[in-house]
């Protein structure tokens, strides 16, 4: 090279620079890297007077040249041609040698030069000298640009700065064009990485009024990418009219406070008008150089979180109210089902109207009034009861004055609902309602003064007729009735009025069958000179059916009598047939018969015909005589009995044990298997006759039993007759837990010198 110039090498110079001037412009307006890179070899070409210049691009990681333009005897070289172009790189060729050297290699003779292979050669092209300079910058070379001559050719440092200023300026296109690439890059990346995770960018200026969108924002938007002009009434158009002024003041309340910002907001989607949730954070950023506010943030679509959310609220808001709906009806079933044990309780009618009442208060009613149809067909109140005393006189007190001033209707026309059957609910009792029922000011300013709320009024309906109402109240302060309270009153209405008329049927009958019961018993026991008689009757509890236990005392006539106890299978109508077909049989063949075995088996006779198979009876005679006595106050007894429990003898001495005189049931067979059995009484001495309902009363599993029998009658052994039968009857009812089977006692007694009779007794239960 030679530094020695001419004022052609000046002007030479001058067009070198403008050159690269012109290159280093061009690069700034061009984008296109490959435009650039073809630009500044046409520049090079041209400034050299140069018809060959190649450019290469370095491959890793072997660093192997790739060819990217060439200009080849003034033409340029088509781009699949140049591609297929491969160099060796280091001193395998002159750009290689001059990647290696990180400079500019010039060759004045590349035919000589030893420093590298020349490549040239290989491909028939016919040149002799080049200059070779790195494209890049630091050691990490993009590629080499190379001129060459076809003759031999000494250049100079002009032109040799002049390949190394286009190659650098080529450098610094390829590395901003890298730059840009890499930010469209990070762009596209992040933009996929937002899209991805259903995330959009965005950007509002608030002192220019423009917002700008990312292209995922766009989509979730429903805007197309050039469809978006960016200004804020453009965007707001976006949004839901309910939520515009929201969003556009928190923004500005972000811009005052220099904070991070967090909406919530509706949006309609431009490409199909779809009504869609977006969740969106911004912070907000300030421009130094032109302190510009600038809010940038996030945004996602948040419809399909917000409809699940709703969706399982409105599911959790159905499962709550299912879950007190169900627990209500819990509550409902609890209370109707202890309504109904409560009410099972007792059929005494005074009892279950006293549970009535204890069952509403305060459970469903703050007062409560039961009032029953009469035999006047008028209303009585037959139980009341509330939270307090003095609401419960008030309410009283209203009826009262209401009657007295002959009101029927208005308010709590309890008359109405017996009259029509139907229930009436006043779910919020107003003043116009008071006005209209009042019969005067005073009975007015009462209804005030009394507080009530809320009422129902409901029918005490069984078997089709009403019986009665209830009437339920509510004052202020407690819940007013609603239906579903209506239908609950309703089905505890209907269990009330059955308990009642339970009642009301249950002592009916059982008064009917206790006066049936006590014509079939003898009314009270002869007074019989030197006996004393007394008997003890009970009708098992809780039954209306009358039963089929019986005794009599016959008189025969000549210081003889018949005594009998009898007890007949099953009970109710049948069995009270039966009971006084064996009371007129023995009656009549005591007429007759001596020997109590033939009576008993007349009586057979004349019965076995009149029941069925199902049925028999059993039964204990004793003939008494007074005629004949063994000593001074003796008694001559004979006694048989068919079937029935064996009658007890109760020494004056304190001894008691059983006599033994069994024989066949009555009403199976028609020659029933009979004994006659005779034992005499001292003074004081007592013969006991009962039904099975003693042995057989029980205290669980264990029975009474004729060992407990003998054990509770020794004591009273020497007693009066009265305090026998008393004394046995106490002992059963204290063992047994529940009085499953009637009960007859009688006891006949050899009366004690210096006794006097005075009438034997009877007690019926």
């Amino acid at each position: 090279m030679t530094s020695d110039r001419s004022q052609g090498e000046w002007d030479q110079a001058v067009r070198q620079q403008a050159a690269v001037a012109r290159l280093g412009q061009f690069g700034l307006r061009s984008t296109d890297l490959e435009e650039v890179l073809r630009e500044a070899m046409l520049i090079a070409a041209e400034t050299l007077g140069l018809r060959d210049v190649g450019l290469f691009e370095v491959v890793p990681p072997d660093r192997q040249l790739r060819g990217r333009a060439a200009l080849h005897d003034g033409r340029v070289v088509p781009r699949p041609t140049i591609d297929r172009l491969r160099l060796p790189a280091g001193r395998g060729s002159l750009p290689g040698f001059a990647v290696d050297q990180e400079g500019p290699v010039v060759a004045d003779d590349i035919e000589s030069d030893e420093r590298f292979e020349a490549a040239a050669a290989q491909y028939d092209l016919p040149v002799r000298s080049a200059i070779a300079a790195p494209i890049g910058w630091g050691d990490r070379p993009w590629g080499v640009l190379g001129v060459w001559d076809r003759d031999v050719r000494a250049w100079t440092d002009d032109e040799v700065h002049f390949v190394q200023a286009v190659a650098s300026t080529m450098g610094l296109t390829v590395q901003r064009s890298r730059v840009e690439q890499e930010l469209r890059d990070s762009s596209l990346r992040l933009d996929l990485s937002l899209s991805a995770g259903g995330l959009g960018t965005w950007s509002w200026n608030l002192d220019h009024d423009l917002v700008t969108l990312s292209p995922s924002a766009l989509r979730m938007h429903g805007l197309d990418p050039g469809g978006f002009g960016g200004t804020t009434d453009e965007f707001l158009a976006l949004v839901h009219p309910d939520d515009r002024a929201t969003l556009r003041g928190a923004v500005f309340e972000a811009a005052q406070t220099d904070g991070e910002q967090h909406h919530l907001f509706r949006i309609v989607r431009r490409d199909n008008g779809e009504l869609r949730w977006i969740e969106s954070w911004g912070r907000m950023l300030r421009e130094e150089e032109d302190l510009s506010r600038n809010i940038v943030g996030v945004s996602t679509d948040v419809t399909d979180r917000r409809r699940s959310e709703e969706q399982k609220e409105t599911m959790l808001a159905r499962e709550h109210a299912a879950r007190l709906e169900a627990e209500a009806a819990r509550e409902r079933l609890a209370f109707l089902s202890e309504s109904s044990a409560r009410l099972s309780t007792s059929l005494d009618p005074e009892v279950t109207l006293a549970n009535l009442t204890d069952l509403c208060v305060p459970y469903l009613a703050d007062v409560c009034l039961i009032d029953i149809i009469d035999d006047d067909g008028d209303l009585a109140e037959q139980g009341g009861r509330a939270i307090n005393d003095e609401a419960l006189a008030d309410v009283r007190s209203l009826r009262r004055r209401r009657a007295e001033l002959g009101g029927t209707g208005g308010v709590w026309s309890e008359m109405q609902v017996a009259v029509q059957g139907r229930s009436v609910l006043h779910t919020e009792l107003t003043d116009d309602h008071f006005v209209q029922a009042a019969a005067d000011e005073d009975h007015l300013a009462l209804f005030r003064r009394f507080g009530g709320r809320s009422s129902v009024v409901a029918p005490l309906i069984a078997r089709g007729r009403v019986l009665g109402v209830i009437t339920l109240l509510r004052l202020h302060g407690s819940r007013a009735y609603q239906a579903d309270d209506l239908s609950l009153v309703e089905e505890f209405a209907a269990r009330a009025a059955l308990a009642i008329d339970n009642g009301k049927l249950f002592h009916s009958r059982n008064r009917v069958a206790r006066s049936l019961q006590a014509a079939l018993l003898p009314p009270a026991l002869p007074t019989v000179e030197g006996l004393l008689l007394a008997a003890r009757y009970q009708v098992a509890e809780a039954d209306v059916a009358i039963g089929g236990d019986f005794y009599d005392v016959v008189e025969l006539g000549d210081q003889h009598w018949g005594v009998v106890v009898g007890d007949v299978c099953g009970r109710g109508p049948d069995a009270a047939a039966l009971t006084g077909l064996m009371r007129h049989s023995v009656r009549t063949v005591v007429v007759r018969e001596t020997l109590p075995s033939r009576v008993l088996a007349q009586t057979n006779a004349a019965v076995i015909d009149q029941i069925d198979d199902s049925k028999f009876c059993t039964a204990a005679y004793l003939r008494v005589s007074l005629d004949e006595p063994a000593g001074p106050g003796s008694v001559r007894i004979l006694a048989s009995s068919a079937g029935h429990p064996r009658p007890a003898i109760v020494r004056a001495s304190g001894t008691a044990e059983l006599l033994d005189c069994a024989g066949t049931l009555l009403g199976v067979v028609r020659e029933p298997l009979l004994v006659d059995v005779e034992v005499h009484l001292g003074p004081g001495d007592a013969v006991v006759l009962y039904t099975d309902g003693v042995t057989e009363a029980r205290d669980g599993r264990e029975l009474f039993g004729e060992k407990r029998l003998l054990e509770a009658l020794r004591p009273l052994a020497g007693q009066p007759a009265e305090a026998i039968a008393a004394g046995l009857e106490a002992a059963v009812d204290a063992f047994r837990r529940s009085a499953n089977d009637d009960i007859a006692i009688v006891v006949t007694q050899a009366a004690p010198a210096g006794w006097v009779s005075a009438g034997g007794t009877t007690n019926h239960a």
